[in-house]
């Protein structure tokens, strides 16, 4: 079982980050939109970018342990972190209205499903493209 949690460590310490992230996202939401007044669109907007943001740094310091900082390396991380942020929630955006909104089925089961794909992407991305040990 040890050995097991060791292999598979990067992908339990991006877990408990990426709930950090989430939790991020919609406290900040809750935040700018209901207590400070902020519409709809640039609370979660600003909400994406503050989780996002701090996904980076976790992922790159901690989850992945990417010791570069080259202008040109940080450079990539950045730009290929943030891409693919964008890109996947694109997707989330696709399966929830594909399954919710044409197919008609349970939003908040395929939310969680979105997640579960998204996550999976966002770290096999995160592990075998943007932060890659050389």
């Amino acid at each position: 079982m040890i050995a097991f949690l060791k292999r598979h460590k990067d992908f339990f310490v991006y877990t408990v980050f990426g709930a950090c992230a989430t939790g991020i996202n919609m406290g900040s939401y809750a935040l700018l939109y209901r207590v400070v007044g902020i519409p709809n669109v640039p609370a979660t907007a600003t909400a994406w970018l503050l989780a996002v943001s701090f996904a980076f740094f976790t992922n790159k310091l901690i989850v992945f342990a990417s010791k570069s900082f080259t202008a040109k390396r940080l450079l990539f991380e950045l730009a290929s972190f943030f891409g693919c942020r964008v890109a996947t929630g694109v997707l989330d955006v696709f399966i929830m209205w594909l399954t919710v909104d044409i197919l008609d089925l349970s939003p908040l089961l395929w939310k969680f499903i979105s997640n579960l794909i998204v996550g999976i992407v966002n770290f096999s991305v995160g592990k075998l493209v943007i932060f890659r040990k050389k």
